[in-house]
This record gives structure tokens, C-alpha cells and sequence, in this order.
């Protein structure tokens, strides 16, 4: 039996959290989503600096990320050249899509406009069955 680990994956979102950006992925791992969303806020602090008003940790079994997306047809013999440059890029779609998929998840999860700006007024917790977050205000 495979042990499944939980990955943490920090986001930046703008004010009203529904533009969310693929920031960096935490290299701990967790055997609990439990686990990782209790290092969640301690985690986010080391994002304090990022770019964007507002930071979310995500924690999640990385199986989003190890899927396999769909394959593609098959390329005539006159493309096979580039297939190699198509496929260094293919981690980096899988984890951009991951990203887009987790925001989308949080954005369907949250109140937007001024609801959202009042609740990021300090630190919110959510958990849900699969995966759980933490968002917090960096700048008033």
C-alpha cells in the first residue's frame, strides 16, 4: 500500500480573490490534510513579501497533479521534430492546470466583492472533505 502525502500549494489572488496565480509549491509533505492545514498559516508567513494582496494555501493529495491528461492525437511524421520541445513543456501545463483547478476551487468556495474584502480583514479558515486553505490579508 502506497502512503498518499499531502502537498501544499501557495497561490496569490488579487482583492477579490477571483484571479488566483500559481506562486510556489511548500517542499514538506503531510501524511493528513489535517496535518498540513495546521502548518497552513505558518507556512504563508514566509509569503508575506509576494506580490499579491492576498495568499492562499492549499493542501491537497497531489493526485491532481499526477494525472494523466488527455492524450493527445497523434501527430503526422512531418511535426515529430518538435515533439520533444512539446513535451518539456507538458509538466509545466499540468501544473499551471493544477494551479487554475485549485483556484477555481477557492473561488467557488468564497464570497466575492466586498464581502470578501471584509473577510480578509484577518486570517480565515476553511476545511473541506478533500483539501482545506487558509487565506490571509497581507496588506489593509
Amino acid at each position: 500500500m502506497q502512503a498518499v502525502l499531502i502537498a501544499m500549494t501557495i497561490l496569490g489572488c488579487d482583492d477579490s480573490v477571483n484571479q488566483c496565480r500559481y506562486v510556489a509549491t511548500v517542499d514538506k509533505r503531510w501524511e493528513t490534510v489535517a496535518a498540513c492545514d495546521a502548518d497552513a498559516e505558518r507556512r504563508l508567513k514566509a509569503y508575506a513579501n509576494v506580490s499579491y494582496p492576498s495568499v492562499i494555501a492549499v493542501c491537497e493529495a497531489p493526485k491532481a497533479l499526477a494525472a494523466e491528461p488527455p492524450k493527445p492525437a497523434p501527430l503526422p511524421a512531418a511535426t515529430a521534430e518538435t515533439a520533444p520541445v512539446a513535451r518539456a513543456e507538458e509538466p509545466l501545463g499540468r501544473l499551471a492546470g493544477f494551479a487554475e483547478n485549485i483556484a477555481s476551487q477557492v473561488r467557488a468556495h468564497l464570497p466575492s466583492g466586498k464581502d470578501v474584502k471584509e473577510t480578509l480583514s484577518k486570517p480565515v479558515h476553511f476545511v473541506s472533505d478533500s483539501y482545506s486553505w487558509v487565506v490571509t490579508r497581507l496588506n489593509d
